[in-house]
């Protein structure tokens, strides 16, 4: 993945290993939630501080997005891999299942975090913030420890209520 930004938006860029054959690998232009292919950044100066502020925080949203699916792209490609080397080896690497778990995970919080995008930009604060939340269990999900002194908290130090525990 990679980040340009000019000082008055970003865009970025997403690799994609689909390829034919011995093709190159190639990039192409993300494109956020809202379908926009680059977010423009608040102006400052004498903007008002609560315009400021939403401003900002949509900026921090589209941070988020961007590391999500990548976060999302290096587990899939964690997940080929494994299956690429169950094959080679003729039978089921331990970790395939676990990383297709990881991988499902991350697809519903890139979801959940989609939906609160769009809810957000509808004025629905109060449901956005629980997809956010909800998104933020989905991750926390997969490194949820067996052991009860390590807990996930979100962002207001409340514990979330994961029911699954998977491990890689």
């Amino acid at each position: 993945m990679a980040i340009l930004c000019d000082g008055r938006s970003f865009l970025f860029y997403k690799f994609v290993d689909k390829r034919p054959g011995k093709a190159k690998p190639q990039i192409f232009l993300g494109k956020f939630p809202s379908g926009k292919r680059e977010l423009v950044l608040p102006p400052g100066g004498d903007m008002n501080r609560a315009a400021f502020y939403q401003q900002i925080r949509r900026t921090c949203d589209t941070f988020y997005y961007v590391f999500l699916i990548g976060y999302q792209a290096g587990l899939e490609a964690y997940w080929k891999r494994s299956v690429k080397r169950s094959e080679e080896e003729g039978n089921e690497r331990d970790s395939t299942p676990r990383w297709y778990g990881a991988v499902i995970l991350a697809r519903r919080a890139v979801d959940e975090a989609v939906s609160a995008w769009n809810l957000y930009d509808e004025g629905n604060f109060t449901e956005s913030k629980q997809c956010g939340e909800k998104a933020v269990q989905y991750l926390a999900e997969r490194y949820v420890s067996p052991y009860p002194s390590l807990v996930a908290v979100n962002a207001n130090n409340e514990f979330l209520n994961i029911a699954s525990r998977h491990l890689l």
